[in-house]
């Protein structure tokens, strides 16, 4: 509709209704024409288009909209080599187009696409995210789910999981209302939200939706992302010290991974394989785990290898191998960027502790003024928890026994966090 059109050409010019109808017509008839109450005059319709800087022509954008639809089901698949090419398509046909609701859907899914991208490009995809919300008022139930759905994924990579569960469940409660919604979209929404609240150590919230998402991608052969639900479920397990149910589920992964070589999630299975082991204190097995997840990772971006340096330095520390231990904190300090990895700098900064012996002077103060407030800040119990119970053990063996009294409780409260 033409009407449609102007109020949005207008709103994205930042223009009044009497700025834009000045001269032209009043402005309750404007307002009339952009709810599309109004039997436009066409001289009225060409001037203010003419002031807005657009055609009254109106364009056929049927065979946008299909190739947008078919670029977001690329990405979604993980098609990416296509939906790149794609990308490039469809960013010039867009250029002709003047009707709202396609150019609202391009620009929604370009933000599926700054967020998929590597790295993902987090400053163009907020900055269409305010664009967007700004236009909320013009978005179907569809296109209100994908907003929540991408501010939800948005949120999860800066890390501010709480918020992106609240919009993951907004774009949730729009999948009630609109039936047109296709089915592999709820199961990454169900996904997502497994993955936020995994982080969060809501360990039956991440089981609910996991098993959810993964019914939905194994029905659709996309078998890739069934991986991924399979990953978090075993997570889940090895939280609740089920190490074999955990185990499970890591080799139910494999067998989507390998026979695909995605490389990717094989490294990220192994990962938490050697996680597993780790935890049943099998730690030759843990680093045999942990050295063949970093030959499937041989290709990946270095910042990625850094969590299972870290997991590496600490099976080497449990076997008294100091010479590894630190040789695998010094691989894990060059690749990461303290500012993008704040939770691995932690973690290696205070193997880097243990390994001293705990006797650096700085030890206590970094322990209880920057680590264990950073992990309860991001809400990220298992660390509160082993971090303040290694704390409360150093002040007990200083015979600080008020503060070792402190921090046990800590330790135990937040246990009561992973649920």
């Amino acid at each position: 509709m033409v009407g449609q059109r102007i109020r949005y050409y207008r709103k994205t010019k930042g223009l009044t209704q009497e700025e834009l109808a000045q001269g032209i017509c009043s402005v309750s008839y404007l307002s009339k024409i952009e709810k599309g109450d109004a039997k436009s005059s066409e001289e009225v319709i060409n001037l203010l288009c003419e002031r807005l800087g657009i055609s009254a022509e109106e364009v056929d954008s049927n065979e946008i909209l299909e190739m947008l639809n078919e670029w977001n089901l690329m990405i979604v698949n993980r098609r990416f080599e296509e939906a790149e090419k794609l990308y490039k398509e469809n960013t010039e046909k867009v250029k002709i187009v003047h009707d709202p609701q396609i150019i609202l859907r391009y620009e929604l899914f370009l933000i599926r696409y700054y967020l998929i991208s590597q790295p993902p490009n987090l400053e163009l995809a907020i900055k269409y995210l305010k664009k967007i919300k700004s236009l909320h008022e013009q978005l179907s139930s569809e296109l209100k789910f994908y907003y929540y759905l991408f501010t939800g994924m948005y949120y999860n990579l800066v890390g501010n999981y709480k918020t992106a569960v609240q919009n993951l469940h907004k774009a949730e409660n729009l999948n009630k209302l609109d039936t047109s919604i296709k089915e592999i979209e709820i199961a990454v929404l169900y996904y997502l939200i497994a993955l936020n609240y995994s982080y969060l150590m809501r360990i039956s919230a991440v089981n609910t939706y996991a098993y959810k998402a993964l019914t939905i991608f194994d029905k659709e052969y996309n078998f890739s992302r069934s991986a991924d639900c399979q990953i978090l479920i075993a997570i889940s397990f090895r939280r609740a010290n089920n190490y074999a149910e955990a185990e499970y589920h890591l080799n139910q992964a494999l067998k989507y991974s390998l026979p695909f070589n995605d490389s990717f999630a094989s490294g990220v299975i192994y990962h938490n394989l050697g996680y597993v082991a780790s935890c049943t204190k099998e730690h030759l097995k843990a680093i045999d785990f942990f050295k063949k997840s970093l030959l499937h990772k041989n290709n990946d971006l270095p910042e990625r290898k850094a969590s299972t340096f870290f997991l590496l330095a600490q099976e080497y520390y449990k076997l008294n191998n100091y010479k590894e231990t630190k040789h695998w904190i010094d691989k894990g300090f060059e690749v990461i960027n303290r500012n993008k990895d704040e939770d691995l700098y932690y973690h290696l900064r205070i193997t880097s502790y243990k390994l001293e012996g705990m006797k650096a002077p700085e030890f206590e103060t970094f322990m209880s003024k920057e680590a264990i407030p950073f992990f309860e800040r991001k809400n990220i119990w298992e660390y509160v928890s082993s971090y303040s119970e290694l704390l409360a053990d150093w002040y007990f063996e200083q015979s600080q026994y008020k503060k070792a009294s402190q921090y046990y409780r800590i330790a135990n409260n937040s246990r009561k966090n992973i649920y």
